[in-house]
């Protein structure tokens, strides 16, 4: 049997063979229907480099390779590669707090935070050392308030244009809010 033979059986609410109907469309999804697929990148990997070579590597190794680097988010690592410029400096108030803010979030939040400032949601391999561009913050000044604006990017720059909130809760839902909604768009460029 195939999968079109068992969708009208489900469409219907008829429940004696989803067993199979649940198998075959695991299968289509992760194993028949993508086997192509696989097969060509397969053959284009092993013209750049031979497969067999990757077998040097551990898993973790691999994802460190191709994924990038596993966020780290030690104060004095982000002081040391990050450049300030436009009106901030390593000491200017709103840096402070955005580095107490990127320190406090949580996994998810960091990966949000590089998504929308480089457009990826991880570090290459050797972190933010070997981030290119180097990520720079600079002052985005306001017409009116501050408070009112939202942080804005240049995603292939690497560069976030940050207001001078008034506060550092007020800096933290600005940026929480610009990194959640603005995922995908170039409004807030």
């Amino acid at each position: 049997m195939s999968l079109t033979d068992f969708i009208p059986v489900v469409l219907l609410g008829n429940m004696r063979n989803l067993e199979e109907y649940v198998s075959l469309i695991v299968d289509a999804t992760i194993n028949a229907g993508i086997s192509r697929q696989v097969e060509a990148f397969k053959s284009g990997f092993n013209q750049v480099s031979p497969i067999e070579h990757l077998q040097i590597f551990t898993e973790e190794e691999l994802e460190r390779l191709l994924c990038g680097e596993r966020d780290s988010w030690a104060f004095n690592e982000l002081l040391d590669h990050i450049k300030f410029d436009h009106g901030y400096t390593a000491s200017s108030p709103p840096i402070v707090n955005l580095l107490e803010i990127i320190q406090e979030f949580d996994h998810g939040q960091r990966r949000a935070f590089l998504q929308f400032v480089t457009g990826a949601p991880r570090l290459p391999p050797g972190g933010l050392a070997s981030l290119s561009p180097k990520l720079t913050i600079v002052r985005k000044h306001c017409s009116n308030s501050a408070d009112t604006d939202l942080p804005s990017v240049m995603t292939c720059a690497n560069y976030l244009k940050l207001p001078a909130y008034s506060s550092k809760e007020r800096m933290k839902e600005k940026l929480l809010y610009a990194i959640t909604e603005g995922q995908g768009s170039f409004h807030l460029s």
